[in-house]
């Protein structure tokens, strides 16, 4: 990487990894059909994709934006309950690091940050919309990033 690089005292090049601001980019809670009409005991369908997205802001400065995608679509018994999209996102400063570990940092380590605010958001607007709170389980981003490369053809190192 060239540009500002910070050295310590050894003349080695600090590494540097850390959250500028989060902010919810973009979101919508969509009531198709409200809890009181449902007359269904069954438990719904709940189809929760999540996607990781990295941009370049500046690479010479080490700055990176980092999107946590959650799109759910929850129905009942072919009846769509609810439609939630969140774009969770991140600005990270992270430099100093060997090439091999910047997919990994911004892929896995990111996101892995971001995420309990983007499923805190969730539950929260789950909950308002008049459903119980939708809790999402923990994702694996280094399982989900492999899945990224498998597509690509790569491996995570």
């Amino acid at each position: 990487m060239t540009g500002n690089k910070k050295s310590d005292n050894n003349g080695q090049q600090q590494q540097i990894f850390s959250i500028n601001v989060q902010y919810t980019k973009d979101f919508s809670f969509e009531n198709v059909t409200p809890a009181s009409h449902i007359t269904s005991n069954k438990q719904p369908e709940i189809d929760a994709q999540i996607k990781v997205d990295v941009e370049d802001v500046d690479k010479a400065k080490g700055l990176y934006n980092v999107s946590l995608i959650v799109n759910i679509h929850a129905k009942i018994e072919s009846k769509t309950m609810f439609i939630l999209d969140l774009n969770y996102k991140g600005e990270f400063s992270v430099s100093g690091f060997p090439d091999d570990l910047m997919g990994p940092i911004l892929y896995i380590e990111c996101p892995r940050l971001l995420f309990p605010f983007a499923r805190n958001i969730v539950a929260t607007a789950v909950s308002e919309g008049g459903f119980p709170p939708l809790y999402l389980a923990p994702v694996n981003f280094a399982e989900l990033y492999q899945q990224q490369l498998d597509s690509k053809g790569q491996t995570l190192q």
